[in-house]
């Protein structure tokens, strides 16, 4: 059923993006928004209410949104998002995760978790929000499928894909069923794309180990952050922190450098830094050496700090 629309397009130059901010932070998620294109700025959405899920069919043009974990604790209800980009390609980091969605992929967003989105040139998607508990029917542990492409190409991708296209404006009140079953139809083929990931071997190492990974991304800037301290923190052994990542195929140092890279990586592309050195950059996400976060940089992404500021800005 329709429920209501947003546009842009009729708005006075100049005031589009702080009315889209105030759409957004209302009827969507609380979320901080930066463009680069204020003067020019375009965003429309349609809400539609489906069954137990509301549908977002949303176009808009370059922006940078970012919500931070406390701020996400904050809110009333635990939501999730499947996103399915149809045109252009949205940049997500969640989970300490780094992902390129292009048209057609989908994935599943955890809403009260700290994420980053860029829409570098604009981009068309379908936005479902799920409450958890709803979900849960389908994904017992809705965690462990969040943050994780979904390739709509291959597999149950791809039939989940299929099924996601044809959830259009014109369509959505107008299948022949009742919404609550196309619901259930696009949350069970979910369930079957996300079927392939292997987590951690239960539920409360799960949970632990999100606890870990978010206290790491949340004090990766921390130069002496090592495995005693995040264990104080969150009253676990240093030996229990190291068998966690050992169970998910990884080390707490490889989470501790992906998290410090990622969050430089943040840094270098966001103009509000411009104005710190590389040396300062690499202090603010945790490293003591600037010559040891330059090589760490490089072999991550390919290019010195420098270069990739420079490649960033143009």
């Amino acid at each position: 059923m329709f429920e209501q629309s947003w546009s842009t397009e009729h708005l006075q130059p100049g005031k589009a993006l702080s009315y889209w901010r105030d759409v957004i932070c209302e009827n969507l998620l609380q979320v901080h928004i930066q463009s680069s294109q204020e003067g020019a700025f375009f965003g429309q959405i349609e809400k539609h209410a489906f069954g137990p899920i509301k549908a977002n069919f949303i176009s808009v043009s370059e922006q940078r949104v970012w919500r931070e974990r406390t701020a996400a604790c904050n809110a009333k209800d635990h939501i999730f998002h499947l996103i399915q980009v149809r045109k252009g390609v949205q940049l997500i980091e969640q989970y300490g995760r780094s992902l390129k969605v292009e048209a057609g992929d989908s994935l599943l967003i955890d809403c009260l978790a700290g994420f980053e989105f860029d829409f570098p040139q604009g981009v068309e998607a379908l936005v479902l929000e799920i409450g958890r508990d709803w979900l849960g029917g389908w994904l017992p542990a809705p965690e462990d499928a969040a943050a994780r492409l979904i390739d709509g190409r291959s597999g149950w991708g791809a039939t989940l894909a299929s099924a996601l296209s044809n959830v259009t404006p014109a369509t959505v009140d107008a299948s022949g069923l009742p919404p609550t079953v196309v619901a259930e139809q696009i949350v069970s083929l979910l369930a079957l794309a996300a079927s392939n990931y292997n987590p951690p071997s239960t539920t409360h190492k799960r949970a632990l180990l999100r606890r870990v990974t978010e206290t790491i991304r949340e004090r990766c800037h921390e130069s002496g952050l090592d495995p005693a301290t995040v264990a104080a923190a969150l009253g676990l052994s240093r030996r229990y922190v190291h068998l966690l990542f050992a169970y998910a195929g990884k080390t707490f140092s490889q989470e501790l450098y992906d998290c410090r890279l990622q969050r430089a990586q943040r840094l270098l592309r966001d103009k509000r830094f411009d104005a710190l050195g590389i040396a300062e950059i690499a202090w603010n996400c945790g490293f003591s050496e600037p010559s040891h976060f330059a090589r760490r940089f490089r072999e991550r992404f390919g290019a010195t700090p420098s270069a990739y500021r420079l490649n960033s800005a143009n």
